[in-house]
């Protein structure tokens, strides 16, 4: 058998049997919400095992927290200089990995001074507040910190985790994508979903096909900036599962040319004690901060949060790879912070600004309310869990696991009551989450609660994602629905993963590395709407025409002109964009 076969044969027993997680019927019942508990491992303090950490110096702005600032702004860096005695400070940025071109962008330094951070616990941490030139073009950029501490040389770099804009727009526009799940099984669930889910192709070109694919539309789109949802990883094959999914991930996730905020879910975050694995701290060394929050400009700001945030008791297998918490909870410290964050905002916010949160798990689908009340079961475990308001009791562990086979978890513990009631003082207009793998569109007091279908082949009714249009006229968001009342927009025609023909894309006649004077680039739309997509040219350098579309933007690499043109295609057809000097 070839490595797709025996693969397939391996995990496709347990890839059935594991809950992707399914939205049910909601009912409002009494607004109690379940516990925390409050006891201690002796392993919180273990060191964690990781492959290559990549968060290490700067610890803003990250490529899980990147910055977006204007020409001509001032953008405050933070380093942990880990004890040392910093001097002699160099910050630039330079074009990232996906871009394909040379260059590099100093940031002059106008202060260093001694800072804090509410996430990482450090008494050496330098804050360097820079300006950015008026001559940095509008791109993504790669972040570059060097220094001189206690006498050595000192050189750190953070990928996409800065983006230059000229100005900020009011009809700004974003993605909304979760679950890509890199290593899950379930991707191959379906067996003709093997050559789409490469899962672990020793070819990385082929390696997670769907993941690449999905990326290529959101370059494609270009929107403003990216929110990811959580449950990034699997975590749940193997203890040692996440040395290599943490990497995979964050190597498919630099390609992405946009910025992404990304928070985590479930899968991002379990741990297995007995070999130190602890996602929550593979999440810190890869990813940074479970929650923070962002502004696009005066128009947007954004609060991301970890709804997964239980004791690690409860987060850990207990000697196998069977989780019994997957639901949603969050507890004090987080909600102290988003009150304090919405609050500092709200005082400060210009009329007709969008806030919004986004998280892995949906505060409004609570278990206790979806649950069904007429299972004796259920009825047992919500008195035992009331009685003992301790979730990390082994008793109520497991009872709460089978009952989570049966039903699923959605929102499983503390906080949403009071996570809710803050949104809804502090006038936030929308809520994005993942989890359930389905599409969900709920407005509730006020609040656009979107849930959007995963990225992770088993999504129903197809594997997509939402993209947010403010219509800075009405003050409203369009096109996030794209049929019926509530579908996402599809990554492939008709939903049909298993074809591999993906909804829209482009191709080049000729290679795109710059060694061209004149290309054509092929756009093909196969859905039944009409998309705006911006096509990257790398040419020789010069003064080009495309013969269809609008140039919003050339600027010279070296010897390569970048050459950016954005075209819309009508539905189902096909635009030849042909560049000539």
């Amino acid at each position: 058998m070839g490595w797709k076969t025996k693969l397939t044969a391996f995990v496709i027993a347990s890839a059935l049997s594991i809950p992707a997680g399914h939205a049910n019927a909601l009912t409002s019942v009494d607004k109690k919400d379940d516990g925390i508990g409050n006891t201690t491992n002796y392993l919180d303090e273990i060191p964690n095992i990781s492959l290559d950490p990549k968060v290490e110096n700067i610890i803003y702005p990250l490529m899980a927290t990147p910055a977006i600032k204007k020409n001509g702004s001032e953008l405050t860096v933070k380093v942990d200089s880990k004890g040392k005695e910093p001097a002699g400070w160099d910050i630039s940025l330079n074009p990232t990995e996906a871009a394909q071109v040379e260059g590099k962008y100093n940031l002059p330094v106008k202060s260093v001074q001694k800072g804090s951070s509410y996430w990482k616990d450090s008494s050496s941490i330098y804050e360097v507040t820079v300006t950015i030139p008026e001559d940095v073009p509008e791109e993504l950029f790669d972040l570059e910190v060097s220094y001189t501490g206690d006498g050595t040389r000192i050189t750190d770099d953070e990928p996409n985790s800065v983006k230059v804009v000229k100005e900020y727009k009011k009809d700004f526009k974003f993605m909304h994508l979760t679950d890509i799940h890199v290593g899950s099984p379930r991707n191959i669930a379906d067996p003709a979903n093997a050559t789409e889910a490469g899962m672990w192709d020793p070819d990385k070109s082929k390696r997670w096909s769907y993941l690449q694919k999905t990326i290529k539309q959101v370059n494609l789109l270009k929107p403003d900036f990216v929110v990811m949802t959580g449950d990034l990883m699997y975590g749940q094959m193997n203890p040692q599962e996440y040395i290599y999914e943490y990497e995979e991930t964050y190597r498919m996730l630099k390609q992405i040319n946009v910025p992404v905020y990304i928070v985590p879910g479930n899968h991002d975050y379990y741990a297995q004690d007995a070999t130190l694995a602890d996602g929550a701290k593979y999440w810190e060394q890869y990813f940074g901060p479970q929650y923070f929050s962002f502004d696009y400009g005066p128009y947007a700001h954004m609060i991301g949060y970890n709804s997964y945030d239980w004791h690690k008791f409860d987060r850990q297998g207990h000697g196998t790879v069977s989780v019994p918490t997957w639901g949603g909870q969050i507890r004090d410290q987080q909600i102290e912070w988003i009150k304090k964050d919405l609050a500092e905002n709200k005082a400060t916010a210009q009329e007709g600004q969008t806030s919004g949160l986004f998280s892995h798990h949906n505060p409004i689908w609570r278990d206790r309310d979806i649950w069904p009340s007429s299972d004796p079961n259920v009825q047992e475990y919500w008195k035992e869990y009331d009685a003992k308001h301790n979730p990390q009791d082994l008793s109520t562990l497991l009872k709460g696991e089978k009952l989570g086979i049966e039903y699923d978890q959605q929102w499983h513990g503390e906080g949403s009551h009071e996570l809710i009631d803050v949104m809804k003082q502090n006038d936030v207009d929308i809520s994005f989450h993942g989890h359930t793998h389905i599409d969900n569109i709920t407005e509730q007091d006020g609040i656009l609660y979107s849930t959007t279908a995963s990225i992770e082949l088993s999504a129903k009714p197809w594997v997509g994602y939402r993209l947010f249009e403010k219509d800075a006229a009405a003050d409203t968001f369009n096109s996030y629905v794209f049929e019926g009342p509530d579908k996402s927009m599809p990554v492939y025609q008709d939903g049909n993963t298993s074809a591999g023909v993906v909804s829209f894309e482009n191709a080049f006649k000729l290679p795109n590395d710059g060694s061209q004077v004149t290309q054509t680039a092929t756009v093909t739309n196969r859905l039944n709407k009409p998309v705006t997509v911006n096509i990257p040219f790398y040419m020789k350098q010069g003064t080009y025409t495309p013969s269809a579309g609008e140039i919003i933007e050339t600027q010279l690499y070296g010897t390569k002109q970048f050459v950016e043109v954005q075209i819309t295609v009508p539905a189902n057809s096909t635009k030849n964009i042909e560049l000539t000097r």
